[in-house]
């Protein structure tokens, strides 16, 4: 069953009638939305990390670990993942013509990254991978006896970073992820439908189904 179905309905009034009934539409009650508290994520023995594979979708990881593509909503929800163009990994070809797309050239650059650098006695003075600015310099004391100053350099002590390399970064922390483990599923989803149902009360048509109030105001126009 997909993440929509999983939602209660709502009966919303769409029109009302010269004889004060509603018609009513339909539609899933968004504002039920389920999130998993900080609390329930912190037990870890639940869950556990998975990297998700080059062009995997939400469906494939589902069928892989649940033996089910229907569920591939608790792996969304559990990640919090609300837009799949955006926050699921795209594969190389996807990524290279977005990358393209976005900056004109993948290939051009981005900006810049340093490289790990120590004094005479082994202590690092700059580490690696920190984001630095064309024209970047940075000057340090290599040695103190004799004393030494050298200068760092963008041409020397950096490393070019691409467009598609930067956005291949990030693509690549998105495929980690967090999936709670098989005999855990069962519990997960009867505590998601015991929250996301209605509590009992005069405008239930089910646990599931709420009706709207008719407008008393805009009943007689």
């Amino acid at each position: 069953m997909s993440f929509f179905k999983k939602l209660p309905d709502l009966l919303y009034v769409s029109k009302i009638t010269k004889s004060g009934f509603g018609d009513y539409t339909k539609v899933k009650n968004l504002f039920r939305m389920y999130k998993m508290s900080d609390n329930a994520k912190r037990h870890a023995i639940q869950f556990y990390k998975y990297t998700i594979p080059e062009g995997a979708k939400p469906e494939d990881v589902a069928l892989e670990i649940y033996d089910s593509p229907n569920l591939h909503w608790v792996i969304l929800m559990i990640n919090e993942v609300t837009d799949i163009y955006e926050q699921w990994p795209m594969d190389y070809e996807i990524l290279y013509k977005y990358t393209t797309e976005l900056y004109g050239n993948a290939d051009a650059t981005h900006h810049y990254e340093t490289l790990e650098r120590k004094d005479a006695d082994g202590n690092i003075v700059i580490p690696a991978g920190l984001q630095v600015e064309t024209g970047w310099t940075q000057e340090y004391i290599h040695s103190t006896n004799p004393l030494v100053k050298k200068t760092l350099t963008l041409a020397s002590d950096t490393t070019p970073v691409t467009n598609f390399e930067h956005e291949e970064q990030k693509n690549t922390k998105k495929r980690e992820i967090d999936l709670i483990k098989p005999e855990f599923l069962q519990f997960f989803i009867q505590d998601f439908e015991a929250i996301t149902s209605y509590d009992q009360n005069s405008d239930l048509e089910d646990r599931r189904t709420k009706k709207t109030e008719i407008d008393l105001v805009r009943k007689y126009y």
